[in-house]
Order: structure tokens, then sequence, then C-alpha cells
């Protein structure tokens, strides 16, 4: 049984390795149409997009687990933080964490890489472990729950791109050049080394 779990573990680090860009592409997707249907100016209803507050509420536990994975990660590679916030913007359920200053761009982005597919491989455990387990049905739909949860959750936020920018605005230059460095890596990285093709 230990030996099987080894064996799932670096399987699932390995498959979520090769797949977090398409779970990222489509979760980012996915939330970005979903926000381009809302209502612009006026409430019309109790929200501005019924759709997304809905799914914002039944999949927050994705977001607390998203935002709890990102604040460890972040933590771990030195990027001052100042705890969590939570908002309901047009009752939308919004989790998020405070960030002292806006850290080095290579850091940032390399902080909101590992997050994302800590997350992606946390969502698959989830979804994964209740057939290797043989789970019962009550567990093992908690478990799938949670997966999707995670997984729809393993996005492109507005609040990354505005501290991106900030990273940016403070480092000049420089952060430019974090910034097309980090990128260039990640593209040899995934087509070179993971064989994957974005």
């Amino acid at each position: 049984m230990q030996f099987g779990i080894v064996e799932l573990l670096i399987g699932n680090m390995q498959f979520s390795l090769r797949i977090a860009p398409y779970v990222i592409i489509v979760a980012t997707l996915f939330r970005s149409i979903l926000l381009l249907t809302g209502y612009k100016r006026a409430f019309n209803t109790w929200t501005r997009n019924t759709v997304l507050s809905l799914l914002s509420i039944v999949l927050a536990p994705g977001i607390f687990i998203n935002t709890g994975i990102r604040y460890v990660v972040c933590s771990v590679l030195g990027i001052h933080l100042d705890g969590f916030g939570v908002g309901t913007t047009y009752a939308e359920v919004n989790v998020f964490i405070h960030v002292e200053r806006p850290p080095r761009v290579a850091a940032l982005l390399v902080a909101l890489f590992l997050s994302s597919l800590a997350s992606v491989f946390v969502g698959f455990l989830l979804l994964f472990v209740p057939m290797s387990l043989l789970m019962e049905f009550p567990l093992a739909f908690v478990c799938w729950y949670l997966a999707v949860a995670v997984l729809l959750n393993s996005c492109i936020r507005s609040g990354d791109l505005t501290l991106i920018g900030a990273s940016l605005k403070k480092q000049g230059r420089r952060g430019a050049i974090e910034l097309l460095v980090v990128i260039a890596v990640l593209v040899l990285f995934y087509t070179q080394v993971v064989g994957v093709y974005v």
C-alpha cells in the first residue's frame, strides 16, 4: 500500500507538471468568459453576474485551498506577506493575500508558477486518491467536489496581474528583463524538457 501511494504521488506530480499549463489556461478562460457575461453598470438582481456569484459560493473551498497554497509558497520564497483578505464584491466570494510591498518580478513569477503547479497537483490528487484507495461513495464524492473546486480556481486572477504590474513599475527595466527571462525559461522547460506545447 505504501509503495502504491508513493507511485501515485510521483505519477500525479509528473501528470500535473505536464497538464498544469492547460488547466491554468482553461480555468482562466472559463472565469474570463463568466466575467464578461455580467452586467457592466447597474444591478438588475442581487448581483451583476448570477452564474459567477453562485459558482464562487459553491466552489469557495477551492478558493481557500488555492489561497492557502499560494500563501505557503510565497512565504517559503521570502515574499513579504501581510495576511489574508476576504471580499464579496458583487456577491462573488473572493479570498486574497495582502502583500506588504511588490516583490522582485522573478520571485513573483516563480511563486505564481509553483503555487499554480501545487494547486493542480492537489486537485488531481483529490481526483485520483478515491479510486486508488477504493473509498466509499460519500468520502469519494467530497474528494471529487474539492478536486473540481481547486482545479477551476487554478486560474490567473486580476490581482496577480496587478501585482506583476506593480513589481514591473517598481523595478523598471530590470523587472522587464526578469519577466522575459522567466517566461523564456518556462517556455524552454516545457517545450524541451517536459514536451508540452501551449
